[in-house]
């Protein structure tokens, strides 16, 4: 793992420093943000066991991890939903895979 440097995190916060302080003047900052970071809430859900094994199978047939799969069917379910009620559905995110 690399650790960033005394100096290279003060740099890193001197930048950070800077551009919050041009957004509270109102100038725009948007060029500064690659959208490279999502933000991300970690959540804890309680899955009935039955379900739980049924979703393991699946991730085991298709070869991608449990987190991976779950949001991938919240996303696929959220734009059934969203075609079906009118609401805009944006162009669709990159799959997660951890």
């Amino acid at each position: 793992m690399n650790k960033l440097s005394d100096k290279s995190k003060s740099d890193a916060l001197d930048k950070i420093e800077a551009i919050a302080e041009r957004a509270e003047r109102g100038e725009d900052v948007s060029a500064s943000f690659t959208n490279r970071h999502v933000a991300k809430q970690r959540v804890n859900i309680d899955f009935p066991l039955d379900l739980l094994r049924q979703i393991d199978a699946e991730c085991a047939r298709i070869g991608i991890p449990r987190q991976a799969w779950i949001k991938m069917a919240c996303d696929e379910r959220l734009r059934q939903m969203g075609a079906h009620s009118g609401v805009r559905e944006d162009p669709p995110p990159k799959r997660h895979t951890e």
